[in-house]
This record gives C-alpha cells, sequence and structure tokens, in this order.
C-alpha cells in the first residue's frame, strides 16, 4: 500500500497545497509549529475518519475559512483509489471514496490501511486500559469488518443492558430483563474475546522480535486480561461469571464483565511495564507494538499499510535511530521530524508554514 499524494486545502494552517510522497521512506522536515503533524493528521483522517489529536473537528479548520478539505490518491494490490474529507463548521462531515460518498463509516476502515504513531503513544503503556482498548479495536477492525461490526452491536446491547440496571422497576422485573439482554451481550463478547485472543498471540510473537532488535537484553511479554480457561467455552465461562456478580451488578447499576473491561498487559523482564519500566522503555514498547502491528496486517491483508511516525526520532538515540530506519525500509514510511540537518536516507519533504519548500 502506498500514498502517492495528500491536497490539504484550508485544513490547519495549510490553505491550499498538494505533497507528493515516494516509496520506502519520506521524512517530513521543517522547524517546528509548520505543519509537519497537521500533514500526518490529515492521512489519518482520510483513513480512520477521526483525528488522532482532537475531538473537535472544528480546530481542524483553518480559523479564516468555514471548511476543510483532504484529497487523498493512493495504490494498494487492487489498484489506484482516492478519498476525499470534506469539514465544515456546522460539523457535517461529508467522505467520498472514489468520487461516491460512504454512508456508514465500516465503508472506510480498511480502505486505507495505516498504523500511526506520535509522542502521545505512550498512554498507550502507562495511562488507562481505555486507550489499550482502542487500540486493539482500531487494529482488528482495519482488516476484520466483522469485528468492527460486532463492537457496534455489543455496544447497542451494553447500552440496553446498562439501562435495565439503572432503571427504576422492581428487582425481579430488572432480572427477567436482564435474562433477556445477557445471553445476547455474551454471543457478541465471546466473537470479539476470540479475535482479541488471537490478535494479542500475534502481537505477542511480532512484538517480541522487534524490540529485541531494538533494545538487546531485555524481555518483552504481552498478555491479554481475559484468560480461557482450558475445560470452559468462553459463552460459559462469561455466563458463569454473570451469575456470580449479579449482586453486585444490580448494586452498581451497570455491566462490570466483559470486552468493554478488558485489558493488555505488558511486561519487561516479568515487570509490569506500567510501573517498573522507565519512559523510554515505554516508549519504545509503543513503538514496538505499531511495528507489529504493520507485520499483523501485512498478514491478514497480503500488503503493508503505511507507517507514520511523528517526531519519533527525536526520542532515540543513534544507534536506536539506526535500527528503527533499517526496519521501516521495507514499507512505506513517513516521518516527521523536526531536525532538518539530520543525514537521513530517504525522500525528504521540507514544511514551512504549510507549505512545501
Amino acid at each position: 500500500m502506498k500514498i502517492n499524494n495528500v491536497r490539504l486545502v484550508n485544513f490547519r494552517n495549510y490553505i491550499d497545497s498538494t505533497i507528493n510522497f515516494c516509496d520506502g521512506v519520506n521524512f517530513i522536515l521543517g522547524k517546528n509549529a509548520q505543519g509537519k503533524t497537521n500533514l500526518l493528521e490529515s492521512i489519518y483522517l482520510c483513513a480512520i475518519s477521526k483525528s488522532p489529536r482532537t475531538s473537535k473537528e472544528k480546530q481542524m479548520i483553518n480559523f479564516e475559512s468555514d471548511y476543510a478539505y483532504v484529497n487523498l490518491n493512493f495504490t494498494t494490490i487492487g489498484g489506484n483509489k482516492n478519498i476525499e474529507v470534506i469539514l465544515n463548521n456546522l460539523n457535517k462531515k461529508i467522505i467520498k471514496i472514489n468520487k461516491i460518498p460512504i454512508i456508514k463509516l465500516t465503508q472506510l476502515i480498511g480502505e486505507l490501511n495505516i498504523v500511526y504513531f506520535s509522542p502521545d503513544e505512550l498512554k498507550l503503556v502507562k495511562e488507562v486500559p481505555e486507550d489499550r482498548r482502542k487500540f486493539l479495536d482500531i487494529s482488528i477492525s482495519q482488516f476484520d469488518k466483522n469485528y468492527m461490526f460486532d463492537l457496534i452491536r455489543y455496544e447497542k446491547i451494553l447500552k440496553q443492558r446498562n439501562c435495565v440496571l439503572k432503571s427504576n422497576i422492581n428487582q425481579n422485573s430488572k432480572i427477567e430483563q436482564l435474562n433477556i439482554w445477557t445471553p445476547q451481550l455474551i454471543l457478541i463478547a465471546e466473537k470479539i474475546i476470540k479475535k482479541r485472543i488471537l490478535f494479542i498471540k500475534n502481537l505477542k510473537k511480532y512484538s517480541k522480535m522487534i524490540y529485541n532488535s531494538i533494545i538487546i537484553g531485555e524481555n518483552l511479554d504481552i498478555s491479554y486480561s481475559y484468560e480461557e480457561k482450558n475445560n470452559i467455552s468462553i459463552f460459559d465461562d462469561l455466563t458463569n461469571q454473570f451469575k456470580i456478580n449479579l449482586k453486585k451488578e444490580l448494586e452498581l447499576q451497570h455491566t462490570i464483565i466483559g470486552p468493554h473491561r478488558d485489558d493488555i498487559i505488558f511486561k519487561i523482564n516479568n515487570q509490569d511495564c506500567r510501573y517498573f519500566s522507565s519512559q523510554g522503555q515505554q516508549r519504545t514498547v509503543a513503538l514496538t507494538l505499531k511495528l507489529a502491528l504493520m507485520e499483523i496486517i501485512k498478514e491478514e491483508v497480503k500488503e503493508y499499510p503505511v507507517l507514520l511516525l511523528d517526531d519519533v526520532l527525536s526520542e532515540l538515540d543513534n544507534s536506536r535511530q539506526k535500527r528503527l530506519l533499517d526496519i521501516v525500509k521495507n514499507y512505506q514510511t513517513i516521518i516527521s521530524c523536526a531536525d532538518i540537518n539530520l543525514n537521513l536516507p530517504g525522500n525528504k519533504i521540507f514544511i514551512e508554514n504549510g507549505k512545501q519548500k
């Protein structure tokens, strides 16, 4: 998979610019606050439909305009494709694939596969479980649309079940309604958990190799908080858990069991990364996860996604920079970098005030 070019109109500090990319490694160079990260954000927007930086789409529109437009051309094993995104101040977003407007997000996800890393990705390792579940869900959805459909269905049933738990009806009526919603929730939960377990298994395999190629002498281990039982299915196990915790859920008035509560655990040399690893180790773990995801997507869709790295080289010493660049040269990589004097092996794109120099 390869991005050929992207045109930005009124997108943040870009008034009307077209940036062309090459195969292999592309370096986006320039001083701070010139638009390097904005360029990566526009690519992410075309692939995922959201910004990795803000939930307020208006912030991506240039403050002197009432709309923003992004047009991205890319090539896959299926041929050349085009994605357009139009934002306006009325919070109405239009997305087109090959000039045809899409109706649902599921039509977009998986068209342009990307893997994105920024300094904020440190929260993937050290912050709340919600960040790690988001990583799981976006990652798997890029190569498995059925997983995304299951997530949507799960959230709807979960919402209904929580409404029952919070309702003012008597307890017997609550239990009767829960007996309707709980088996439906478990059925979808089992599908989600099975796919997450398989994903974590592959993530662990690739991450171990990649981490060892960046940092020598340390062992990275990854596990999923849900543990499969030898003699019981996931469906039966969850059914038992819901029965055991029914009283507690009635007291708390929300669902405390299921994939919406699960987590990923990272350990270096058997020590939990959240509490015992340095910030440098945590950042390397997060970067490793993204590089491992590249391999998993390649395995699933038969071509590498595009890798976006925002200001990653400044956090690595020279030897780790070299090892990283040796890895990413195998696919199209777009790296933003503030140091314009670096002797970098790849295509160089200089950005100044939202324009290519």
